[in-house]
């Protein structure tokens, strides 16, 4: 047990653990502003804006990588660490007359 606790790459983990949660958290108050501005843009618009789309889904997958790595399922440290992930998503515009 002394030898976990003494492990500086338990602690540098933890650390950054803790780090990662915090920004999980600021990450909330993003995609309540892109729901937002999503939202707006519908009303007045009557479609959704795709920017705003794309930057949703890479911004869930960025709150899945988060949560992967702060629950320890994965070891790979998400964005500024490595690279933000990109959406993949497929936007086709549907004219309607």
């Amino acid at each position: 047990m002394t030898e976990q606790l003494e492990n500086k790459s338990t602690w540098l983990r933890i650390l950054f653990v803790a780090l990662f949660w915090v920004i999980f958290h600021i990450t909330q108050f993003v995609i309540l502003a892109v729901a937002i501005g999503q939202c707006l843009f519908t009303l007045f618009s009557g479609r959704p804006n795709h920017q705003l789309m794309k930057l949703g889904d890479s911004l869930s997958r960025y709150v899945q990588e988060i949560l992967a790595f702060v629950t320890f399922n994965s070891d790979k440290k998400p964005f500024p660490f490595n690279d933000f992930p990109q959406s993949n998503l497929v936007i086709i515009e549907n004219e309607q007359a």
